[in-house]
């Protein structure tokens, strides 16, 4: 290898947008390095929002995002753009049409955070049932009031999308002693059979669970998914766990029901608007609330790191990226 100092890489440049990679700037700009991309690092104002977008696009060859909204106005800036990758599993955040009518590849970190997503499910499932934010705060206060909860062994666990994370949680339920009911557009037999969960259509399951856990994408046909008629037919002892997408939840109607007292109570980390304002669910104690930490543990984030950057650079290599979304996009130098 010559002395003369390296030039850089012209036409490979990739942008991070996600704030939670920040930490890592000197390892990502050496792992581009290595595969022949160069780190841009550009001054980002958070929340960032689409006219910010816009200028940040502009000559990046290959973009990992968080939840920032990469839109058809900010695809038309970037120029030069051949891929997008996210630094997780959802994409709704990210207009793929457009990305797929412009050939610009779209990747997800499939497989990467399910663990620590089932893991924090369970931690807001043991948090409703046993009052443990409540006696938390008792305590805190200096007040010693015991709590009577309730068990999760015995208890109907519900879990609406059997995808990785709803199978990390459905195996978590089944360690719990806990009968698992499952209900998705697609069946994997193979896998309840194995572990003895039964798949049920959407009003059996929102009946009979004592826990509902929600880990379904965003989508058209789950918007609203739990809406006013399904929050009527769960049991008024029953808990509902978001860690999907706000939007799979209509918040007015949680709001009504929780002020009604149709259901025990909500877990949640994610929010029709994130970040949340005017939070409604402040006035309940039978609510307790994560700012979206589904995959938020150091060892999906290190998960997460290589996979978004692998998919980045096997694209602008001219290779297929660890999970493409749009399969539609040819990939190619």
């Amino acid at each position: 290898m010559s002395g003369r100092e390296q030039q850089p890489t012209m036409g490979k440049d990739v942008l991070v947008l996600t704030w939670k990679y920040f930490s890592a700037r000197e390892e990502i700009a050496r792992f581009l390095e290595e595969r022949g991309c160069r780190f841009v690092e550009k001054e980002i104002r958070y929340p960032v929002d689409e006219e910010q977008l816009c200028e940040l696009v502009r000559d990046v060859d290959g973009l990992v995002v968080g939840l920032e909204p990469i839109t058809a106005r900010v695809l038309a800036h970037a120029n030069r753009l051949k891929v997008i990758s996210t630094s997780g599993v959802g994409f709704d955040n990210i207009d793929v049409a457009e990305a797929t009518r412009r050939g610009i590849v779209v990747a997800n970190c499939h497989g990467a955070n399910e663990h620590s997503v089932a893991e924090l499910a369970f931690g807001l499932m043991l948090a409703l049932a046993r009052g443990i934010h409540r006696s938390d705060r008792l305590m805190r206060e200096g007040r010693w009031e015991p709590y009577f909860g309730v068990e999760l062994w015995g208890k109907t666990l519900g879990v609406i999308g059997l995808g990785r994370a709803g199978r990390a949680v459905a195996l978590l339920g089944r360690g719990f002693g806990m009968r698992v009911l499952a209900h998705d557009i697609v069946w994997d037999t193979t896998f309840a059979n194995a572990h003895e969960i039964s798949y049920v259509p959407l009003e059996k399951l929102l009946r009979e669970s004592d826990f509902v856990s929600l880990h379904v994408p965003l989508t058209p046909d789950t918007r609203y998914l739990i809406d006013e008629r399904a929050l009527s037919l769960m049991k008024p002892t029953a808990f509902l766990i978001n860690l999907a997408r706000g939007p799979v939840v209509k918040q007015s109607a949680l709001v009504e029901a929780l002020r009604r007292g149709q259901i025990a109570g909500a877990g949640l980390d994610v929010f029709e608007v994130e970040p949340i304002r005017d939070n409604p669910f402040v006035e309940f104690e039978n609510v307790v609330m994560t700012p979206h930490l589904g995959g938020s543990t150091e060892e999906a984030r290190e998960r997460t790191l290589y996979l978004a950057l692998t998919n980045v650079c096997n694209v602008l290599n001219g290779r297929p990226p660890h999970h493409q979304v749009n399969t539609d996009v040819r990939i190619g130098n």
